[in-house]
């Protein structure tokens, strides 16, 4: 196939196999017509492999107009096809690959430029190509199909998103028990505390710890105080990974001059200097890790970039998992949120949240941000 050399179809084996039936067992009975009946089966499955022919070989040249696009708009695919004239009778498929199940798209006769619309619904890297060419008989008992010489392309398609509330800089409203000197002062000593799991060892202040007999590590104010560390849970199979990944979009685009931190739980990471586009890249590709050690990537948030930390989780998340959500955003110096998102309201049901953290339930990302803008959670 990969060659270009006609093969019978499944109708063509489909008459081969009756062909060759139907002339062993007319002969063997001695009736002679159904045996050369069955017999014509084989010319013509001959006849019609001759009529496909062997597809010579074609050049495929691609442009996208975006190379990346949100989930629902539509990007335009422009393949410069270079192919003398044995295959220009021939019809074009495009094999697409990516956020579904795999697609081949027909585009109709070879021509010298062919553009078609792709429009993929979900999240995730949608790859297009390569190209093939195919050509069949009129009774379709044979085919010949061959790779066009392809370079796929590869179209990051970024996460819905929805409008949330910018929140304001850290001490803005909520908790916030730095001094305003402190605030004001880069990369300024704030205190120490408690050593916990998921903290730099170069933070610890080792004449402290000596003294007290455990583990004390420095905590500074710096100028990521104004900004947000995003945490998602990406244990999910991709109907609530998808969820969440919309609302860390949502979250991540609310502000475009507040710096975002976004984390997963399997341990991929984006830093706040690198901006919207890449967080974005990142969650579009963000796929699930059912072994991700989650408390473990709650607790490194403990030696995030100061300023407020948002968790995102499922509803069908155990009481023990909100709860390993919510300690280490306590022990931060500004109102941080838990939410939960999925349908049902489950999930952390038996759980307050500790002083200087809010939860936040919603059934879908829309929901999440209704809920977000409306409890203006930050304030309360």
């Amino acid at each position: 196939m990969a060659g270009g050399t006609p093969r019978p179809t499944v109708r063509g084996w489909a008459l081969l196999v009756s062909g060759a039936v139907l002339c062993g067992g007319g002969l063997g009975l001695g009736y002679l017509a159904p045996g050369v009946l069955g017999a014509l089966a084989f010319p013509a499955v001959a006849l019609a492999m001759g009529l496909a022919g062997r597809l010579p070989a074609a050049r495929v040249g691609r442009r996208l107009t975006a190379s990346r696009v949100r989930a629902g708009e539509s990007v335009t695919v422009v393949l410069e096809v270079a192919a003398d004239g044995g295959a220009r009778s021939a019809a074009v498929a495009e094999h697409v690959t990516g956020t579904g199940e795999p697609v081949v798209l027909p585009l109709g006769p070879v021509r010298p430029v062919i553009r078609y619309e792709l429009t993929p619904q979900r999240r995730g890297v949608v790859e297009a190509g390569p190209l093939h060419l195919v050509r069949t008989d009129p009774l379709g008992l044979a085919r010949a199909v061959r790779a066009a010489d392809d370079v796929p392309v590869r179209v990051l398609v970024h996460p819905r998103h929805h409008h949330l509330l910018p929140v304001p800089a850290a001490g803005g409203g909520g908790r916030d028990t730095s001094s305003a000197s402190v605030r004001a002062s880069e990369g300024a000593f704030a205190g120490l505390r408690e050593h916990a799991p998921g903290d730099d060892v170069r933070q610890i202040h080792w004449r402290t710890s000596a003294r007290r007999g455990r583990l004390m590590v420095r905590e500074h104010a710096d100028s990521a105080g104004t900004g947000m560390t995003v945490l998602v849970d990406d244990r999910y199979g991709p109907d609530e990974l998808d969820v969440l990944v919309e609302a860390a979009a949502s979250i991540v685009r609310s502000g475009p001059d507040v710096p975002v931190e976004v984390r997963t739980a399997g341990g991929a990471r984006s830093a706040a200097a690198v901006g919207v586009t890449a967080h974005l890249d990142m969650l579009a590709e963000a796929a699930a890790r059912p072994g991700a050690d989650f408390p473990a990537a709650c607790a490194g948030l403990r030696s995030a970039p100061t300023g407020r930390a948002i968790v995102l989780l499922s509803t069908t998340a155990a009481d023990e998992d909100v709860a390993a959500a919510m300690r280490p955003l306590a022990a931060r110096h500004t109102v941080s949120l838990v939410g939960l998102i999925g349908p049902g309201d489950d999930g952390g049901g038996g759980l307050a949240p500790p002083a200087g953290v809010r939860l936040l339930r919603a059934a879908d990302a829309a929901g999440f941000a209704q809920r977000w803008n409306e409890s203006r959670w930050w304030a309360r």
